[in-house]
């Protein structure tokens, strides 16, 4: 070997310093197969360092298969297969040009957020059942079970069943800490079932992305008034479909009960497998809620996903999926494979909360809340943007869309409300192909505008859009 220079100055300790340099020398071909590395005697005292340091630097060095020990002190370079693949060089990007844009942009008004209005949840009520929960040290020491807490999943099901019609057993329940974190599992378990999926467009744009990433070919099915196409969905070749009936993000459209029903029939026809996501399913604000399409379910055709994070803060990170029987006994059978990591500190006091009526009460707080900024913000609308905008999606949701009357394209539209302030998002983002030739359409969520500024924030808008 050369002349090896330590810094014994370098905040790096000198044995990683040693293993570096001859690392560096096999994977550049410096040292070959069988070429025999000093003693550790030897190389400690040309070096003038320590034993223990060149021991170190060996050891690690045969942990990761760069040297072999074949007596006690003979070390001998291992077989090293040279990369003959040159990569080309990424240059990090550190943000892409919208997030540099809203990056320098001071945003006053978060229309694009369906985050919780800050003063709609009770956290010192919710701190009470933390502390309750941090007593029982026994519970909290373990990793949990890997489909979550058995009293969550108790509540669960009992919520599922009166609020949306879902008829469950709790052992079907898979707790996890977000929709996309229970998309993964669920695309592990699917990927013996089939191998493209529908997606209602335009849809849920990282649910796709999720799913193309598990290697399945995404069928973009468009979207009528009335739900997801049918016949383009019979026509597509999938035997899987991804569809949010109670609320259809971001279009607001709701199912009805025939459509539904041929829906189930179609997963019945080609033996396919319905995912239903819950979403936005809590705020209705006239007549009953529509119960969900898995309550309708007699086949065992449906996978029914469902989030907390619109009723208590989406930092407590609490979703749950509910398993047909032939999906729950593939994830049993692999559940080795998976872990839970949803806190369990968290499910335990969340499965309280919901046993004592405090997330019923939570929910009819909320709704109300919503109901009255919804309301203002419509008026708003209406009184300063007047005849510029048509409104849709008032009936439910914590947003409403705004078709603008505007020769500026929805890019633009988002653009010039950031200069004022405002951050807003297109309807047009979430088409993955089949756009319309009417784009200026943009989604305004108001779940955490502050209601007393509504008028405010839509006055910006209007100075955005038309001067």
């Amino acid at each position: 070997m050369e002349l090896i220079q330590l810094d014994a100055t370098s905040g790096n300790p000198l044995y990683m310093q040693l293993y570096t340099y001859i690392k560096q020398a096999i994977e550049q071909n410096q040292l070959s197969e069988g070429d025999k590395l000093p003693s550790i005697r030897g190389l400690a005292a040309s070096l003038s360092i320590s034993k223990i340091t060149v021991e170190k630097a060996y050891q690690q060095l045969m942990s990761e298969g760069y040297i072999l020990n074949s007596n006690r002190s003979r070390y001998l370079v291992n077989k090293f297969e040279v990369m003959t693949i040159k990569r080309s060089v990424v240059p990090r990007q550190i943000c892409d040009t919208k997030q540099q844009s809203e990056k320098n942009q001071k945003i006053l008004y978060d229309f694009a957020s369906g985050e919780m209005d800050i003063g709609g949840f009770d956290f010192s009520l919710w701190k009470r059942y933390i502390n309750k929960v941090l007593l029982d040290k026994e519970r909290l020491v373990g990793y949990g079970h890997v489909q979550g807490e058995a009293e969550l999943r108790v509540e669960i099901a009992k919520y599922i069943r009166d609020s949306r019609g879902v008829n469950a057993r709790q052992e079907q329940i898979i707790i996890g800490p977000g929709i996309q974190s229970l998309l993964n599992t669920l695309c592990s378990l699917l990927k013996s079932e089939a191998n493209s999926i529908a997606f209602e467009d335009p849809g849920f744009k990282n649910g796709r992305r999720i799913f193309a990433n598990y290697a399945f070919t995404i069928r973009a099915i468009p979207m009528k008034k009335d739900g997801i196409d049918i016949n383009q969905l019979l026509h597509s070749g999938a035997k899987l479909a991804y569809v949010s009936p109670s609320h259809q993000f971001p279009t607001g459209y709701i199912m009805p009960a025939g459509k539904r029903v041929q829906l189930l029939n179609w997963a019945e026809r080609v033996n396919g497998i319905i995912i239903e996501d819950d979403y936005d399913s809590e705020f209705r604000y006239f007549g009953r809620p529509i119960p969900a399409l898995k309550g309708l379910d007699n086949g065992e055709a449906v996978v029914y996903l469902g989030s907390l994070s619109k009723v208590i803060p989406p930092s407590i990170r609490i979703s749950y999926m509910v398993l047909p029987e032939k999906l729950l006994v593939g994830f049993q059978q692999n559940a080795a494979l998976y872990n839970q990591a949803t806190s369990t500190l968290e499910q335990l006091a969340l499965a309280q909360f919901m046993a004592d009526g405090c997330l019923e009460r939570q929910i009819r707080r909320l709704r109300k809340l919503y109901y009255g900024k919804k309301g203002m913000l419509v008026d708003a609308v209406k009184g300063i943007l007047g005849n510029h905008v048509e409104i849709e999606g008032a009936e439910s949701g914590l947003y409403i869309i705004l078709t603008i009357k505007s020769k500026l394209e929805a890019k633009q539209l988002v653009t010039q409300a950031l200069g004022k302030g405002c951050r807003v998002a297109s309807v047009q983002d979430y088409y993955l192909q089949n756009t319309p030739e009417n784009t200026s359409r943009i989604l305004l969520y108001f779940s955490k505008i502050p209601a007393n500024e509504i008028e405010a924030a839509v006055r910006r808008l209007r100075d955005a859009w038309f001067g």
